[in-house]
């Protein structure tokens, strides 16, 4: 599905093959036009299937591809595990496939979503949207925070890192261990998440007297969420891609 292109995580000058940025930035920007089209064209479909209380937003397309994106990202995280020949790696790649696992039962509101039980107990009285999960609760510490730390861990490896690896003659940020620092591969979803969060950030500056999002007709975060979690599997594909052509080389874990 990607065609490979070389990156410098290798030791001297032997080549490592990486999945094709240019493949990643076309398939972001294809879904986004196509998620623009929908919300201007005809936004209930974002919005998810009608309910006797309004539309069922958990259910709508952006939450859907948001499901669908965890999951192709745990998938590939579980598969990728057993061929890690180090054991930070292997460590790595499971504390990823903990954590995406985590934000799929959350995001699925652990089932709630799809078999409409009721909530009850400390979720009906500490979660904002009445819902089985913890990241809807008041204080921000499972949800706007760890979103943030996530976000700024991305700009620093797609953006950053790649900066600095270039003005200092192939030295980055996270040079050590070679897996740890994305690849610019992963930089376009990085780059659609922000523009997808753009109507919102408008709106926040309270500088129209019209709502942006309500042009556009999106949840701006809910499209954000898409893109971030679209990074999860660029990133372990291309982990995945670059640990098979080390392999190959037989470039040594510790390189």
């Amino acid at each position: 599905m990607f065609r490979a292109m070389t990156t410098g995580d290798a030791s001297g000058a032997m080549p490592v093959k990486d999945i094709s940025a240019k493949i990643v930035w076309i398939a972001c920007a294809a879904l986004w036009a196509a998620l623009i089209a929908i919300a201007l064209l005809e936004p209930t479909i974002l919005e998810g299937p009608p309910t006797r209380l309004g539309r069922n937003h958990e259910l709508g397309l952006l939450e859907t591809l948001q499901n669908i994106m965890l999951l192709s990202a745990l998938i590939v995280t579980l598969t990728t595990i057993p061929r890690a020949n180090d054991r930070l790696l292997r460590g790595w790649l499971i504390l990823i496939a903990l954590g995406t696992f985590w934000l799929l039962g959350e995001e699925i509101s652990w089932g709630q979503h799809y078999f409409s039980w009721e909530t009850g107990g400390w979720f009906a009285e500490m979660n904002d949207q009445g819902e089985t999960n913890i990241h809807n609760t008041p204080d921000g510490w499972f949800d706007q925070k760890p979103r943030a730390i996530l976000l700024f861990g991305m700009i620093l490896g797609t953006i950053v890192h790649p900066l600095v690896k270039r003005f200092r003659n192939g030295r980055g940020l996270f040079d050590r261990p070679w897996w740890l620092a994305p690849t610019l591969a992963s930089l376009a979803p990085v780059v659609f998440s922000q523009i997808a969060a753009l109507p919102e950030r408008i709106d926040d500056l309270n500088l129209l007297a019209i709502s942006v999002q309500d042009i556009f007709r999106y949840r701006s975060s809910e499209m954000e969420e898409v893109f971030l979690y679209v990074f999860f599997i660029t990133y372990t594909l291309s982990l995945g891609h670059r640990l098979k052509q080390r392999k190959a080389l037989g470039i040594s874990p510790a390189d």
